[in-house]
């Protein structure tokens, strides 16, 4: 078992396709700390100039149109039966900032960089693993292993062991890149530190920190090495690399929009809120149920927050992959490889 390890583990890096696909992929999670660099950037002399212009220029509502807004929303407030009601009508001066250009920072905004990225990740590790074996079945070589190697199944557990291997680095490197990379792009722009952050009472800080970061970049790795495997799984099922594909495609529209539109409780069972779980160690999606209401005549909608946790995302994505690589086993000791 370990002569074919190593034997595949030179394959994969023999094969110049595989090469090209870790430098994409390493290259697209550049995408991340660019964005986070252009977003991050302190406002230019103009920016603030024409900010300053338009705050000169703010002239506070008038009073007997504040006083028309107030009874307009009392109104409303009697006849919803809703005292929660706000019309906006008392206005508080701005400040400079207010017309300022949105700028991002570390604590506050950096999750959504890392976070947004993990898929393509994923994505990209899975074509990775897929073309790693289907390009066996495409040339017909995987025939010729067998005639060295005749027992199926280490063939294909030499092959996943090889795809982890294979990918590793490009993973790990690829993670590297986003985190390092974000937290360099906003701390070149002094915008590490959000100083609107809440803190509790004690001086408690609830920005995202660089624990959180590369906890996260170390979930974004297993996570790609768990992908390449499933992907060289259904190049075992699927045999060729654009069959992956479309079958990724298919489950994309399907599954994650369609039948998840129609079936809301399907949500707690698609891969993306399970990725999304695993990553972030935790999320939540939320569902508007409705009902006639007797004592207010009408449609009463409430909305109902479903949490997801780390546990479930990673027992759903393993057992996806668990139940992938069963089928991949038993469908190649049983099909001809011709």
């Amino acid at each position: 078992m370990k002569r074919l390890v190593t034997t595949e583990v030179a394959r994969w890096f023999a094969r110049r396709l595989l090469w090209v696909a870790g430098a994409a992929t390493i290259a697209l999670m550049v995408l991340g700390p660019v964005g986070a660099f252009t977003g991050s950037r302190a406002p230019s002399p103009a920016e603030i100039a024409e900010a300053q212009q338009w705050l000169d220029e703010w002239e506070a509502p008038s009073q007997a149109d504040v006083d028309t807004c107030l009874a307009d929303q009392e109104k409303e407030r009697e006849a919803q039966g809703d005292p929660t009601i706000d019309f906006g009508c008392v206005w508080e001066e701005p400040s400079l900032e207010n017309y300022l250009p949105w700028r991002q920072y570390w604590d506050t905004d950096a999750s959504a960089t890392l976070w947004g990225s993990v898929t393509f990740l994923a994505l990209a590790s899975l074509l990775a693993g897929a073309s790693f074996v289907a390009a066996e079945f495409a040339t017909g070589s995987i025939g010729n292993w067998l005639t060295f190697a005749p027992r199926r199944g280490r063939v294909l557990a030499s092959k996943l062991v090889a795809t982890v291997v294979g990918f590793a680095p490009t993973a790990v490197l690829a993670a590297g890149v986003l985190v390092g990379g974000t937290w360099t792009a906003f701390a070149a722009n002094d915008a590490l530190r959000n100083p609107q952050v809440p803190q509790g009472p004690g001086g408690e800080y609830f920005g995202f920190t660089v624990a959180d970061a590369v906890g996260t970049g170390g979930r974004a790795v297993v996570l790609a090495l768990a992908f390449a495997v499933l992907g060289a799984a259904l190049a075992f099922l699927l045999r060729h690399t654009a069959a992956v594909l479309g079958a990724v495609l298919g489950w994309a529209v399907v599954v994650e929009l369609i039948a998840a539109s129609q079936f809301p409780g399907l949500k707690s069972w698609q891969l993306q809120t399970n990725i999304d779980a695993w990553v972030r160690d935790g999320t939540a999606w939320y569902e508007e149920r409705c009902a006639f209401d007797a004592e207010v005549g009408d449609q009463v909608c409430t909305s109902i927050t479903h949490v997801v946790s780390l546990g479930h995302g990673a027992a759903v994505l393993g057992g996806v992959v668990i139940v992938v690589v069963a089928l991949a086993a038993v469908v190649f000791r049983r099909r001809d490889v011709s």
